[in-house]
């Protein structure tokens, strides 16, 4: 489903919201879901007339199963590459055991058994605040993980993984504590993502906060810290 123009939600991947942006030099995807979301992900950008081959980027937002799950094979479908924080890419490469924050593990556990083996991969990039992905800002967002991260486009939108959830009518709604490595971090790294103005954001779980994002996340730290 295209969101704006050139920005498009990719339907019937599971729980999680992976995202497909249309660059100068090709398509960014913004997250995989699970595994087995790869060859969905080449039929869906095909479906919007461009190859899989097209696809030149793929971007995790953080090393969660949920999120970086298809990206190994969907590198393998299309030759993409991988980019993640650099602090999250030791989960990924399997050197280094992802904390388990409160209900994540079970979760988890129960969606691997469900969508097949997660497979570790090394990736291509990574990426640390201050880096650029095409017309992408990379922010460092710890909090849900070490090495979270988010995606900014100047003063148009916004993808910010797990740091944020939507709501069901364009609002926003905070992280959960049951989710999060660490929570107060997580409220530190939204206090920043306040700071950027944008009229979207795109999260790793729910539908886009829009219109006037910014405004709401401002509002959700007012009523937080209140």
């Amino acid at each position: 489903m295209e969101i704006i123009k050139g920005l498009h939600t990719i339907d019937d991947t599971g729980f999680v919201n992976i995202y497909l942006l249309v660059e100068e030099n090709g398509l960014t995807i913004v997250d995989t879901g699970m595994p087995g979301n790869a060859k969905k992900i080449a039929e869906y950008a095909r479906s919007v007339g461009y190859k899989s081959t097209d696809i030149k980027t793929i971007v995790l937002t953080h090393a969660d199963l949920d999120h970086s799950g298809s990206a190994k094979q969907l590198k393998e479908l299309t030759g993409a590459e991988i980019a993640i924080g650099v602090l999250d890419a030791p989960r990924v490469e399997g050197k280094m055991e992802l904390k388990a924050a409160k209900g994540l593990s079970a979760m988890l556990l129960g969606a691997v058994s469900k969508f097949g083996r997660f497979e570790t991969f090394k990736p291509d990039i990574l990426l640390k605040e201050g880096d650029r992905v095409e017309s992408l800002s990379v922010l460092d967002t710890p909090g849900h993980t070490d090495g979270s991260i988010c995606l900014y486009r100047e003063r148009a939108f916004m993808f910010v993984g797990d740091a944020l959830r939507g709501d069901d009518n364009g609002g926003v709604q905070p992280p959960s504590d049951n989710m999060t490595y660490d929570i107060e971090k997580a409220w530190e790294s939204i206090k920043k993502l306040s700071h950027f103005e944008c009229d979207i954001m795109l999260p790793g779980h729910g539908k886009p906060v829009m219109p006037d994002a910014s405004k709401k996340v401002r509002e959700l730290l007012q009523k937080h810290y209140s």
